[in-house]
């Protein structure tokens, strides 16, 4: 089975709503935002006499879950032997995004228990892509865009919780990546559907947090936690590096007495923690941190002397019942799981946000969401070439989680009674 990860954010000062600049894979390079950038449908911009591009509303658009998008990428011979043999170091290519052109972007595979790379002689082809749009000319940029990220759904038996899960969080105003579909083509060629997750990037932080110059950490590999083993899991995406404040939390938790949010408020974000770890029940979110040490993000906030808030990576794995996955909840092993767990003062807040979750969720319409994914995609799950699953296989999932997101509020509640 399969679960999505939906992590949210509780309010912070300096926290910006979801849907503007005002209001396991992440990596980034930061940059001022310096021109080069270009129109949708548009191959040259001539900057003597063409209006500024609205940024904001062309980043916008790219993450419009109501549109199947489109991504062309064409790539010479002697770049795809060279992903063939090292997937994680950019080639050249030239892709066309939703009929803008961008000449000379860098293009590497992305993954980790889904990597797959190019040569289809195995059958397994369809590499997730990321794409770094001024790798080679620098300050190119798809409005504001410099990052788009492909995942190829291969642990999805539904091929759409990314779509629905991360836009259902954005949509409770809760801190996460956007995510809409791209039908992708390699050099002319049917690649298939795709989801495309928004890059947590320096535009990323930017949208969301009113100083954007705090430490952005992701795992790097499972077991990142905040112990002394765990600490060599956590990579920095933007910022410094220095881990100064994931050692202050370990310390903390080193000679921890049991009182959750006056221990330890002072280094995280307790309340947002909470906020975000119930949000994870409300959509079967058990397949990242705090249940396990992977799949989530860090964002140290300048405003808020650097406390950290969580933020997830990775929702292709939600809404797997207890009896499916033996996964619930209280099932939270890592250091701040089992912090929160001796806390009953913890234990009682979580459990109060998890029942007022599932009744917001419950007024949201999850399922409609998810049949306006399924409806979007049904004609690209059935063509796509080098798809995951079979088509058949892909609507009896369907079907069976149509039943589960149903009732996932009521189910929810009865298990944080």
């Amino acid at each position: 089975m399969i679960l999505l990860t939906l992590l949210a954010c509780g309010p912070s000062g300096s926290i910006k709503l979801p849907g503007g600049s005002d209001g396991e894979d992440t990596g980034v390079d930061t940059g001022a935002d310096t021109g080069a950038d270009v129109l949708p449908g548009d191959t040259t911009v001539d900057t003597d006499t063409a209006e500024e591009p609205d940024k904001d509303a062309i980043y916008e658009a790219w993450f419009d879950e109501t549109v199947m998008h489109t991504v062309d990428i064409t790539i010479d011979d002697r770049n795809i032997r060279a992903l063939n043999n090292d997937g994680r170091t950019y080639v050249e290519a030239d892709v066309v995004v939703d009929g803008t052109t961008l000449a000379q972007v860098g293009l590497r595979l992305k993954g980790s228990s889904t990597y797959q790379d190019l040569n289809c002689s195995d059958g397994y082809c369809k590499a997730s892509f990321k794409i770094k749009t001024d790798e080679y000319l620098p300050d190119q940029k798809y409005g504001s865009l410099q990052r788009i990220t492909l995942n190829n759904m291969t642990t999805d038996y539904t091929q759409s919780k990314e779509v629905v899960v991360y836009n259902l969080l954005r949509d409770a105003s809760q801190l996460g990546s956007r995510c809409s579909y791209a039908r992708v083509t390699l050099n002319g060629e049917p690649w298939g559907l795709y989801a495309n997750v928004e890059a947590m990037d320096d535009e990323w932080i930017e949208r969301r947090f009113e100083d954007s110059s705090g430490n952005l950490w992701a795992t790097a590999s499972s077991g990142a936690d905040f112990t002394d083993t765990g600490m060599s899991r956590w990579e920095i995406n933007t910022g410094t590096g220095e881990k100064d404040q994931l050692r202050r939390l370990t310390e903390a938790l080193k000679v921890y007495q049991g009182d959750f949010f006056g221990e330890l408020g002072g280094i995280m974000n307790a309340d947002q923690f909470i906020e975000y770890w119930s949000w994870c029940a409300a959509v079967g979110n058990y397949d990242g941190y705090p249940f396990t040490g992977n799949d989530v993000i860090l964002y140290e906030d300048p405003l808020d002397d650097r406390r950290m808030v969580f933020m997830p990576w990775g929702t292709d794995e939600s809404f797997d019942e207890y009896e499916v996955s033996g996964r619930i909840w209280w099932g939270a092993y890592t250091s701040l799981g089992y912090a929160c767990l001796a806390d009953p003062a913890c234990v009682t807040e979580l459990k109060t946000r998890i029942q007022a979750n599932a009744d917001t969720t419950e007024g949201m319409d999850m399922l409609a969401r998810a049949q306006a994914a399924w409806d979007l995609s049904e004609a690209d799950v059935t063509t796509d070439p080098i798809r995951p699953f079979t088509p058949d296989y892909v609507w009896y999932y369907r079907d069976y989680y149509a039943a589960v997101i149903d009732g996932w509020p009521d189910y929810s509640r009865a298990q944080a009674q």
